[in-house]
């Protein structure tokens, strides 16, 4: 069973970005732009998706706390917000197309995690700007080896 998601908050923000910081990550921008899932008042997972264009998500940043860990926590989480990206943006445009993109820039070791949950690698062309290029001068790129994903999305519309 999926705990909630809800948007981070000013007393979330160091939790956050201790779990952000033991994967080598940083918060994405405003605490309160970022989601996360909480068992009580233990933070799980944590992630960011930011709204690019009507039909394309980029998902900044993501981890899964060592307690949340194989626990089915990190999937779940990715998949609601595959499902309803503009739900966990919080600043979105009118509305999103029946189909939509979301890309993220995986580490290495991530990109098994990302393909399993429907992912697939491709070239950072894809991307768009800022994040086309953000690895570029990186001096941690070879040993972070990044992978440039991206998953085509099918939201479902009720019929009236």
């Amino acid at each position: 069973m999926m705990n909630e998601i809800t948007f981070a908050t000013r007393e979330e923000e160091e939790t956050l970005q201790d779990l952000f910081t033991g994967y080598g990550m940083a918060l994405a921008g405003d605490i309160e732009e970022h989601v996360l899932v909480k068992a009580g008042h233990k933070v799980l997972a944590g992630a960011m998706l930011s709204q690019i264009d009507t039909n394309l998500f980029h998902l900044l940043v993501f981890a899964v706390s060592k307690d949340g860990h194989h626990q089915g926590i990190g999937s779940q989480l990715l998949q609601e917000l595959l499902k309803k990206p503009e739900n966990y943006c919080r600043t979105s445009f009118d509305g999103v197309d029946e189909t939509y993109t979301v890309t993220t820039v995986a580490k290495g070791d991530a990109a098994p995690f990302y393909q399993k949950n429907g992912f697939a690698a491709c070239d950072f062309s894809v991307l768009a700007y800022p994040f086309d290029e953000q690895c570029e001068e990186c001096p941690d790129k070879q040993d972070c080896k990044p992978v440039a994903m991206m998953i085509e999305c099918h939201q479902y519309k009720e019929r009236k």
